[in-house]
């Protein structure tokens, strides 16, 4: 094979174009909107409002949510000076309590919200406190850019609730912690750009980088960063889910895969692409589900921030949830697809995207809709929690 097809190389030029077409439009995006970390005050009023009157899907995914261990009112923190977290996360040091720990403080800021019981906000901000006042040394090993993606995820969406929800948070506490985003947690995340030798890391790692950095963005109100993983989130999810339009195979990763043969062992060994196929679906869906979420939840804070991305690449999302969830609804996969076997499920994704697609833009999800209504209220995996509760027929 060739190391870059005509077809391939007029898409990329394609990609090239609507990039330089949307980046005037940035501009606008003059101060961040707060709360406006994958959800803002209307969708939290909206969803306390439902609960309160007992609505579905809400109050059975409010119940179920305050149910779970991550929202007990005695829950305490175990934090880490350093966090060191190898394949699998062997060794194990400390990287299961920061990651449930992040999980927590986002729960309880959730209650808090939804409950008005200020004794989850104090919770939430114990958690953050105790993690702020005792990290030190970072991430350390060969996981440590995910782990820090999946972590930073999830405390700046509870610390974006608690600092601008009401005053509760002292200002020195919320100095300390940012000061931990940016010391302890940003340069760690981006070690995970570096390519390996020939082929980079997973999609899941570079789109929970780009979903980490773009939060943190966000919260200190950095329009550099902001910006910067704008940039990586156009260039990576062309790269992650496939389009005929790309050309007859997907689109070379940024600085990673340089050859044919390279892309396809890249994407697992398969050679045939339809439209919505990921570059990790392979590989398992649980995974693909890591990249696909950390994508979708990236258009919706940018969203909030009042940049469309959805609409920049509508199509390409639209197809990877209908593709996933379609090879999911389906009692057997064809031979053509992963050799015929498909691994594991997408957990508790797709309600981010569905909400802005069916209920804001009126396009029809059929797949995907009959996927979600058999698994809610789901409560999803690492950096993904809540979306039946937080997203599910919210609206515009």
């Amino acid at each position: 094979m060739s190391k870059a097809t005509p077809v391939r190389t007029l898409a990329l030029i394609a990609l090239g174009a609507v990039t330089l077409g949307t980046e005037a439009s940035d501009a606008a995006i003059t101060t961040f909107k707060h709360p406006g970390i994958l959800l803002d005050s209307d969708r939290l009023d909206f969803v306390r409002e439902a609960v309160r009157e007992q609505r579905s899907p809400w109050h059975q995914a409010y119940n179920a949510m305050m149910s779970d261990p991550l929202a007990a009112r005695d829950y305490r923190p175990t934090p880490w000076t350093t966090v060191e977290c190898g394949p699998f996360s062997n060794p194990d040091k400390g990287c299961k309590d920061e990651v449930r720990d992040a999980q927590a403080a986002y729960t309880q800021a959730l209650a808090w919200s939804y409950s008005g019981d200020q004794r989850y906000a104090e919770n939430a901000i114990t958690i953050m406190n105790a993690w702020a006042s005792t990290m030190k040394d970072g991430h350390r090993n060969s996981n440590a850019p995910l782990q820090a993606s999946w972590s930073a995820q999830l405390w700046t969406r509870a610390a974006e609730i608690i600092r601008h929800r009401g005053e509760v948070w002292a200002a020195s506490d919320i100095e300390q912690f940012s000061l931990m985003l940016r010391t302890q947690y940003l340069p760690d995340i981006q070690r995970g750009e570096a390519p390996r030798i020939g082929v980079c890391h997973y999609g899941n790692w570079q789109a929970s980088g780009i979903e980490a950095q773009l939060n943190i963005a966000v919260f200190l109100d950095d329009r550099a960063l902001f910006d910067k993983a704008i940039s990586q989130w156009r260039k990576r999810l062309p790269a992650f889910v496939y389009q005929e339009a790309d050309g007859p195979l997907p689109v070379i990763p940024p600085d990673c895969a340089k050859t044919d043969e390279q892309l396809i062992a890249y994407w697992e060994g398969q050679k045939t692409f339809v439209d919505g196929h990921a570059q990790e679906t392979c590989r398992d869906l649980e995974h693909t589900a890591y990249g696909l979420a950390a994508f979708i939840n990236v258009a919706e804070t940018a969203y909030l921030q009042g940049l469309d991305l959805y609409g920049e690449q509508s199509k390409r999302l639209r197809d990877g949830m209908e593709f996933h969830a379609a090879a999911r609804n389906q009692a057997t996969t064809p031979g053509w697809l992963c050799g015929g076997k498909l691994i594991g499920d997408l957990n508790g994704t797709f309600e981010v995207a569905y909400n802005h697609y069916v209920n804001r833009r009126s396009f029809e999800l059929p797949e995907t809709r009959r996927w979600l209504l058999q698994r809610r209220p789901a409560k999803g995996y690492f950096h993904y929690l809540w979306e039946t509760l937080t997203h599910a027929d919210t609206g515009a």
